[in-house]
């Protein structure tokens, strides 16, 4: 079946009609494969019933097929609906006014693998934005510059018009245009597994930025930072040459040690399995997309390993907590501990580089790293290091792991 072709809202047909029967189906296929979902849920809970397991029952599994006809008929139906309503929508269904964007992209961060399986239109695809969600041609952005080349990557469930929110990213971008540095932002589906996207990411980078050139710098925030690692490490055991240019790497509250949110969450859902008369309800539970589950653990990899940061590239470590209280414990700047943003535990660094700097700010959460002035003062005087070619230790380390 042929990919519907990318769109956002402003390229869309100006049919009203026509877009009114494409947004339509968008939302029918959705809703069809999610009541899909449902009713399998319900046969696995009456087939459930109908065995009588033993309430500890541990190698017991819900079989769908024994329950009742209906429900396969049922299930069957909604499919069919779904196929029905995606031949409604001839287009990729994306937006680029912020509510309705942020909407979109929070769905693909909750289940967008499952969207991506689905070929649903509100799936989003690996793309560069310009000012304000401009969808931008890789070509357009890989142009000579005077100076380089910067891309922005955002966090689950966000996207770039999150980082054009904030005053300071906007000072701090038009500083950078100023100077002569092509500037981009990267808008993604953060369900995906992250490995998935840093192999997109690696791809594009190599088609368009594989001969010598200017440095290529990548600033990302949370997910995004370990996109930034993922990507590299698929570039380095496929050989690119893009990896080459890379100069810079910043990592903004990105949990290189994991997530302890998902780590609660996964436990949670577990407690569903105890009894087969609950563990079919585990499917509400995984429904949860396979980026969230790779935060568990920092799975930026096939193979779930952990790869050393790329030497000859400078590497910022940016950690925030929400105030000094929350430095040494779980809680950090909200979502990411400050031990996991600055990849230390109580056995000492877990990621090194020769060209390496680790920093903490506090009073700052999570979402607000986007918009803090302290966050923009550390992306200067860090770039400033390459650009005015001045000699900097390598390491500064402003956080000491609390001992056991």
């Amino acid at each position: 079946m042929n990919t519907p072709a990318l769109i956002s809202q402003e390229q869309q047909s100006p049919n009203p009609y026509l877009s009114a029967l494409n947004m339509a189906g968008a939302v029918l296929h959705l809703a069809m494969r999610s009541a899909q979902e449902v009713t399998h849920l319900a046969a696995e809970v009456h087939s459930t019933i109908t065995d009588m397991p033993a309430p500890l029952n541990q190698t017991h599994r819900a079989n769908p097929h024994r329950a009742p006809l209906a429900y396969r008929i049922v299930a069957s139906s909604f499919a069919l609906l779904a196929r029905f309503s995606h031949l409604l929508t001839t287009q990729q269904t994306e937006f680029n006014q912020l509510p309705t964007l942020r909407s979109q992209a929070a769905l693909n961060g909750v289940c967008g693998d499952k969207l991506e399986a689905w070929a649903s239109p509100f799936a989003l695809t690996l793309t560069l934005r310009g000012e304000r969600g401009r969808l931008m041609d890789a070509t357009e952005w890989a142009l000579p510059s005077d100076k380089g080349h910067i891309l922005f990557l955002h966090g689950l469930c966000h996207n770039d018009l999150e980082w054009q929110q904030s005053e300071h990213h906007q000072a701090f971008y038009q500083e950078l245009e100023t100077a002569g540095y092509r500037v981009a932002w990267l808008r993604y589906n953060t369900g995906r597994a992250i490995h998935a996207n840093g192999q997109g990411l690696a791809e594009l980078l190599e088609q368009h930025f594989a001969d010598h050139g200017q440095p290529l710098w990548l600033i990302g925030h949370s997910m995004g930072g370990l996109l930034i690692r993922s990507a590299s490490h698929w570039a380095e055991t496929h050989q690119h040459r893009w990896l080459n240019r890379l100069s810079h790497a910043a990592y903004l509250g990105s949990p290189h040690l994991g997530a302890p949110w998902e780590v609660v969450g996964n436990k949670l859902n577990n407690i569903l399995g105890i009894t087969p008369y609950t563990r079919p309800f585990m499917r509400l539970g995984d429904i949860r997309s396979r980026g969230i589950k790779d935060l568990r653990g920092a799975h930026i990899t096939v193979d779930q390993s952990m790869p050393p940061l790329v030497e000859g590239v400078n590497h910022l470590l940016l950690a925030t907590a929400w105030s000094a209280a929350h430095t040494d414990n779980w809680i950090g700047d909200g979502i990411v501990p400050v031990s996991s943003a600055l990849a230390q535990d109580a056995q000492g660094d877990r990621l090194h580089a020769p060209k390496l700097k680790r920093v903490l700010l506090n009073d700052i959460h999570h979402i607000a790293i986007l918009d803090d002035v302290r966050v923009y003062q550390e992306l200067r005087q860090w770039l400033g290091i390459e650009m005015n070619a001045k000699p900097q230790p390598p390491l500064l380390l402003t956080w000491h792991p609390q001992q056991p």
